[in-house]
């Protein structure tokens, strides 16, 4: 009995117990998980290290080959029985003409100085993302809190509302109404919870973890001013700009192959070491070089070559425009939105408040009808997720300005 008691005791703890312990998670802890994590910024990480690999073997030199010949052979043999049958042995080597090995091995680390800058813009483009999926999660979470607040309110509007049916100085389609605009708010707040379980989701697959993974976002939506002018973001993107660092970079690589394309119309050589077995004293060598005869390949490639390098001179002046661009209308979408935040938070929001108070308080007194305190409240109500939509608004702007042009698809 007493084990039974026993084991009732401990399933009764385990029950008590949270199936997933809550994680708290900052907007910096969101940012920094994600670079560690996230399955894209991983995959970026493993296209480095092959373009590592890649640029190693470009620089490589060719493997010697191991020769093994045999000299003379006969159907028959001579009519005093001797043979010139002979077996040689060597090691033969080729060589590219000099210049080539290191142009090519330039090419390589082109390509790795790309794989690293590819990353790069991958790194700013994710914590973009993770920035507004974050902000989305708490947007839905602060319109929630607003609309129970505001439910809050009602409450004691409603509460007032009875008091005076019940003393006959109101009418009980007034309190239905009411009884209504509350309803109105529960579904509201019903939806926002779906959107804030949705942002939650996107974000847990940023960071790489489950779509369900239960986490509480710490940092609240809060307004703090944009200091910096648009010629700035614009001088700044045009030294630290992935994207312009890594056209710049291709337009360099292609240069080089230019380069290597037209030397490889010169000759290469091979050489060769031999030991006869008759003679294996006497070692043989030889010098071989290949003749470049037949124009037509090689004119082919430096055409190929050049046109690569146009294409990337071309592609990175107009890429410098269209980063501007971009910028300067992400800009304006942030400073529109922080115009919309100022609003709310230095006038309309304590307006609209105070103005509601003084709308309940003279319906109590019976100077204004019902119908115009449910219109204040109704202001009320808007104006506070109003205010929260802006802010959420200037957040994503200012995440989107941080990555304007950096498409990672470019």
């Amino acid at each position: 009995m007493k084990r039974y008691a026993l084991i009732v005791l401990i399933a009764l703890a385990l029950g008590a117990l949270p199936a997933r312990a809550q994680e708290s998670l900052t907007l910096e802890q969101a940012v920094g998980l994600t670079l560690q994590k996230n399955p894209a910024i991983l995959t970026a990480l493993r296209d480095v290290s092959a373009s590592t690999g890649r640029r190693m073997q470009m620089e490589g030199i060719a493997d010697p080959t191991l020769v093994f010949h045999e000299d003379g052979l006969a159907f028959r043999k001579k009519a005093d029985g001797t043979s010139d049958h002979e077996v040689v042995v060597g090691l033969e080597q080729n060589l590219e003409f000099p210049g080539k090995r290191a142009l090519r091995a330039e090419i390589g680390r082109g390509g790795e100085a790309q794989a690293s800058l590819q990353l790069d813009r991958l790194r700013l483009v994710v914590a973009a993302r993770v920035k507004k999926a974050y902000f989305a999660a708490v947007f839905a979470r602060s319109t929630v809190d607003s609309l129970k607040k505001s439910s809050a309110l009602l409450d004691e509007f409603i509460a007032g509302l009875l008091a005076k049916y019940e003393t006959g100085d109101a009418a009980y389609g007034d309190v239905l109404r009411a009884k209504v605009e509350k309803a109105k708010l529960q579904n509201q707040a019903l939806e926002e919870r779906k959107n804030e379980a949705a942002a939650l989701a996107e974000l847990n697959l940023e960071l790489g973890r489950g779509a369900d993974e239960p986490a509480t976002l710490v940092t609240d939506l809060t307004y703090v001013p944009m200091t910096r002018e648009l010629a700035a973001w614009k001088d700044a993107a045009r030294t630290t700009s992935p994207t312009l660092k890594l056209l710049a970079a291709k337009k360099r690589q292609a240069g080089t192959a230019v380069e290597l394309a037209r030397k490889n119309g010169l000759p290469d050589f091979s050489l060769g070491l031999y030991s006869p077995s008759k003679q294996m004293g006497d070692w043989g060598f030889y010098v071989g070089l290949s003749l470049p005869v037949w124009k037509t390949r090689r004119a082919g490639e430096i055409m190929e070559a050049e046109a690569a390098a146009e294409i990337a001179a071309l592609s990175e002046g107009r890429e410098e425009l269209r980063l501007m661009s971009r910028i300067g209308r992400a800009f304006e979408s942030v400073k529109t939105a922080e115009a919309q935040v100022k609003v709310y938070e230095q006038t309309l929001l304590k307006d609209v408040e105070d103005e509601l108070r003084l709308g309940v308080g003279q319906y109590r007194i019976a100077k204004i009808q019902f119908f115009d305190v449910l219109d204040l409240y109704r202001t009320y109500v808007s104006a506070r997720l109003e205010h929260l939509k802006s802010l959420y608004l200037y957040l994503t702007s200012l995440a989107d300005l941080e990555i304007a042009g950096e498409d990672v698809t470019a």
